[in-house]
This record gives structure tokens, C-alpha cells and sequence, in this order.
């Protein structure tokens, strides 16, 4: 536990002011034990009247005398004094010890960018707990039809996202995984994730990528993610409910494409397989990589290498799936990466397929 000098003020005063108020109860008490309260005398006077001389009587005046108090005494009227000073003294160091307290404790509960203090705590926790619920809000109008009732990615479209892995609690002791984690969340929530055809991708939400949400949204999304309890991810489809949504995921379609078409998807768009990263196939333009062959007319015209003319001419009629699946074992030293997931690439045999059928299209 490191020490606050904040804190350490902010008692000391406390215990300042209750020593001071101590302090002059005791002086007060001891006051009045030295010098009690007298109480003043009021009567009747009573007259001297000479009636001879030598001769002296008192009586009561026949007349009607208004009482006189008696004559303060100045030992009393001092001692007032004094107790009424005091009391004023305890006043003033009550009201200044009061304030000097009060404004200690802001020092000591101010929030800042460095301290760790209880208010921090709490500003903190409240900002994270209302994180929490707008992303929870959003997954509820974003996520749902993809990632399922409760994030589980049990509808065979978007992968589970409520998952020990991505939870704050069982990262917050290893800092490299729970960095990888989060950046591996944020950057697929903001760019999406392709698929090859006909499987649905998941598009990019950011808006710097052309999607819906600004960076405090994702950033909610992710709070949510990470910081969302069981009950959170339960109360998702009352959130749909209280919006009029429909309460039941409503899953989206594969695409249903042709081999052709879907070859042409896996050609250009698909990060994994985009061969337009290398190739041209559009006629008289040069290719992005030098070395990589135009494959504007490679329906007609293909193959373009010894190696590979080497295989088509052995009658097999896979040809063309061999050199797209593993270029490398066939000719060596070639750039073209493997494609096939057995050869170490992103794709599987119908993938491959699609792509063989798209390039046997091509100049025809």
C-alpha cells in the first residue's frame, strides 16, 4: 500500500479540529467550575427615617418602590466575557477547521489522469458500467442475427464472441494476451472479416472503412465484450423486444453463386485468395507483380510454363487444380504461395475449384 500524502493531511485535520473542539469544551467546563453563575438580587429597598434624634428605625416605605436589580459584579461581567470569547474562538476554529477538512478532501478525492484514489475508482467503474450497457444495446441492433441470442455463435454465421478468451477476468494477469485479444476484437469489428463465397462475411463497422459505427461505439462494443456478465447477454432480447425488433435471429442466406462467379469473388475480392494482387486479368494491362503473367485470356492460352504445360500434357485432368493448390511443388522457387488448407494456404477444394473454373472462363 503506498502512502497518500493527501490522505495524511486530510486526517491530520481531522483530528486537528476535534482536539481543538476538545479543547475548549474543557476550557469552558473548567470556567464555570471556577466561577459558577450568581444569581443577581432584586427586593424591596428599605429606608432609613430619623424620627429623633439619636433614634433609628427601619421600616418598609409607605409608598409602593419598584424593585432595583443589584450592581453587576465585575468578577461576574469578566467571567461572561471570557466564556463568551472563548465560545466565539471554538466557533471560528470549528468553522476553519471545517473548511480546511473539506477542502482536503477534494484534494484527496480530485480525479486525475494519475492518481488511484476511491472517486477515481468510481468514476471509473460508473463509465465502464454504462460502456457495458450501450454496447450491449448495440450487439442487440449490430450483432444479433449473426452471433446468436447470447453471443454464442451458434447460428453458424458469426463466430462465438461470449467466450472465456475474450473476458477481461481471466486475461487482466497475462498483459500480452489481453492486448492481442483486444486488438484482435477491435480490428476485426472494424474491417470485417472476408469469407470465401458463398459464406457470409462479416463487413467492416467502423466508419474510417466505410461502416456505421464512429470509435466510441466500437469501443462500447468491446466493453461489452469483455466486461459483459451473464445477465447482460441475458437481457438482449428484452432490449429487441423494447425496441420492436423481432426477438428470434434472422440469419443471413449464403450466397448462392455459380463455381464461375464464385471463382470471380475469390479472384478479386477475398484478401486470402485475391490473385489480382499479382495478376492482371484485364487485356493490356501489366500485371501488379512483373513476373506474374496477365491471365486476361488463360482460358485459351494457359498454361504459360514448361512445368505445367509438362502436367496438362500428361493427360491429368487436375491440372490446372495442382498448380492453383500448390504452385511451389511443381515448379520451385516460384513466388505463387500455396492456396490449399493441405498445403499450408486459407482454402479449401471447393474454393479451388471455383477458381479453376473463373480462369478456364477467361478469353473465351
Amino acid at each position: 500500500m503506498t502512502f497518500d500524502p493527501s490522505v495524511a493531511l486530510a486526517v491530520f485535520s481531522l483530528l486537528l479540529l476535534a482536539g481543538l473542539v476538545a479543547f475548549f469544551g474543557f476550557v469552558i467546563k473548567h470556567q464555570n467550575d471556577l466561577e459558577p453563575d450568581q444569581k443577581p438580587a432584586e427586593g424591596v429597598e428599605l429606608l432609613r427615617q430619623h424620627y429623633a434624634a439619636g433614634e433609628t428605625i427601619e421600616q418598609p416605605t409607605p409608598y409602593y418602590v419598584a424593585p432595583i436589580p443589584s450592581s453587576p459584579d465585575p468578577l461576574e461581567s469578566s467571567a461572561n466575557l471570557d466564556k463568551k470569547i472563548l465560545a466565539g474562538a471554538g466557533m471560528l476554529f470549528l468553522v476553519l477547521g471545517l473548511v480546511g477538512g473539506y477542502l482536503l478532501l477534494l484534494l484527496v478525492g480530485r480525479a486525475d489522469a494519475t492518481s488511484s484514489t476511491w472517486r477515481d475508482r468510481v468514476a471509473s467503474e460508473h463509465q465502464l458500467a454504462q460502456a457495458v450497457t450501450r454496447g450491449r444495446n448495440l450487439y442487440a441492433n449490430m450483432c444479433f442475427d449473426c452471433h446468436g441470442k447470447e453471443g454464442k455463435g451458434d447460428l453458424g454465421v458469426g463466430l462465438p464472441l461470449n467466450k472465456p478468451e475474450f473476458k477481461y477476468e481471466n486475461l487482466k494477469d497475462d498483459p500480452a494476451k489481453l492486448k492481442d485479444a483486444e486488438t484482435l476484437l477491435q480490428k476485426t469489428i472494424e474491417r470485417g472479416r472476408a469469407k470465401p463465397a458463398p459464406q457470409i462475411s462479416m463487413p467492416a463497422w467502423s466508419n474510417h472503412e466505410g461502416g456505421p459505427l464512429n470509435d466510441e461505439q466500437i469501443r462500447q462494443l468491446l466493453a461489452f465484450i469483455e466486461f459483459g456478465k451473464d445477465e447482460d447477454w441475458g437481457d438482449i432480447v428484452a432490449v429487441r423486444r423494447a425496441s420492436g425488433l423481432e426477438e428470434n435471429p434472422n440469419v443471413p442466406q449464403e450466397q448462392k453463386l455459380d463455381p464461375k462467379a464464385a471463382g470471380k469473388v475469390l479472384m478479386q475480392n477475398n484478401p486470402q485468395s485475391a490473385c489480382i494482387s499479382c495478376h492482371s486479368i484485364e487485356a493490356g494491362k501489366n500485371s501488379p507483380v512483373a513476373t506474374a503473367p496477365n491471365l486476361f485470356d488463360y482460358g485459351t492460352k494457359g498454361p504459360l510454363n514448361a512445368e505445367l504445360k509438362a502436367l496438362k500434357a500428361s493427360g491429368d485432368p487436375d491440372w490446372l487444380f495442382k498448380w492453383v493448390s500448390n504452385a511451389p511443388s511443381i515448379k520451385s522457387g516460384i513466388i505463387m504461395p500455396p492456396f490449399n488448407k493441405a498445403a499450408g494456404g486459407q482454402l479449401d477444394d471447393t474454393n479451388i475449384k471455383n477458381i479453376v473454373e473463373f480462369l478456364l472462363t477467361l478469353g473465351k
